[in-house]
């Protein structure tokens, strides 16, 4: 998409890591992170969950795509395989993620973290769920009063 202006992402976990929503497009997307202290864990490199959460963000986003806002489907994670090949080198990490397979339900897409000297630092394959994209923002239905353990 020519028109494409990347920005930040607010919403959520995403918003809290940080995470810019860089390119996405149909069928991809690429979210990239300035790696700060509060992704680091106690070694000094970057969390693995930070890893895995902007694979996650990435291969979420690339199988959503739709210019109206409005029309725009959910999505759920059903699986994600993260496999971590190497250290991050740099300052900042890149998601670039790709959809493999697309059906009506579900699509399966495949994303590589890389750093910004291109030094590969993970790889995965998810698959997701389509969904209303409003379901998990609506108050859960009031539980239903049990008569269990009662006595008549």
């Amino acid at each position: 998409m020519a028109d494409f202006e990347a920005h930040d992402l607010t919403e959520g976990l995403n918003g809290f890591l940080g995470f810019r929503l860089i390119d996405w497009r149909e069928g991809f997307a690429q979210i990239a992170v300035d790696i700060e202290d509060r992704h680091k864990n106690r070694q000094g490199g970057v969390h693995g969950g930070v890893t895995a959460s902007l694979i996650d963000a990435a291969t979420g986003f690339c199988g959503v795509f739709e210019p109206d806002p409005e029309k725009r489907r959910g999505n759920v994670t059903v699986s994600l395989n993260v496999n971590f090949v190497g250290r991050a080198k740099g300052n900042t990490l890149i998601c670039s993620a790709k959809i493999i397979r697309a059906g009506r339900r579900i699509y399966f897409a495949s994303g590589e973290v890389r750093d910004e000297h291109d030094n590969l630092v993970a790889s995965a394959e998810a698959v997701y769920a389509y969904v209303d994209r409003d379901a998990q923002r609506r108050p859960a239905p009031p539980a239903e009063p049990t008569t269990e353990g009662k006595s008549a």
